[in-house]
Formats: structure tokens, sequence, C-alpha cells
């Protein structure tokens, strides 16, 4: 097993309207309180990353300043935890995509969150038998 890079690279980001929109459209999603996640996973014949965005509600959080900063913890709580989530697919040879949303209303810091996001791939993996 080799290890999983810890950078967040260009080709894990999630950019095509339409694979977003087909997020949605799914409806395939879990939370743990402040994150919820929304997924969509297809068989894949070569390993790749899976994609990833994030997002912070504008109604939730007016200033663009804060809704950065909380994007900014997300980013940062993937990039060092994404081992498992990674590790999980490519044994499966699935391709995922994935939104992470911060559906929270208070502040959080950092810890709250990479706790919040640790827990939420493991109720992914767990609910997509990944093991």
């Amino acid at each position: 097993m080799t290890p999983i890079d810890k950078r967040y690279r260009q080709e894990e980001r999630l950019k095509s309207r339409k694979q977003i929109a087909a997020l949605f459209k799914n409806r395939q999603s879990i939370g743990v309180y402040p994150l919820r996640i929304f997924w969509q996973c297809s068989p894949q014949k070569e390993t790749s990353l899976p994609k990833i965005a994030f997002s912070v509600s504008k109604k939730t959080f007016k200033s663009a300043v804060k809704r950065n900063q909380y994007k900014r913890r997300m980013r940062e709580a993937y990039r060092l935890n994404k081992g498992k989530l990674t590790e999980g697919l490519v044994n499966e040879g699935l391709q995922g995509n994935f939104m992470l949303i911060f559906v929270g209303k208070e502040e959080y810091d950092f810890k709250q969150i990479e706790k919040a996001w640790i827990a939420l791939v493991d109720r992914f993996i767990k609910k997509n038998k990944l093991e």
C-alpha cells in the first residue's frame, strides 16, 4: 500500500457544473453537524483521485471573508484526512464526486470541523461498505 499524498491537487477539484448538478439530482447525502456531504460514485477502470468541491451558504454567512475562512478550514481538514476515503474508493475501484457543505450557523474552529470531517468519512465508509 502506498502512502496517500497530502496535497490537494488541481485534478481533485470538482468544477463541472454538470457533475455538481448530478450530485444534487442523485440526492445521496449524509451529515455530521456542521457538515453535510453529497456524493456520487461510479465504477472506474483506472485509479483516480476523488473529486470534491466545498460550499458555504451566503444566506448564513453574509461576509465573503467568513465564507472563505470556512472553505479554507474544510479544504485543510480534507487534505489532512483524505487517506481513508481515497483508500476505500480505490480498493473498490470507484471514482467518487463529492460536495462538502458547511451547514452550521455558529462559529466553529478548525479542530471542530476536522473532527466532523473524520466522523463523516467514517459514516460514509460504513454506509457504502468500503472497508
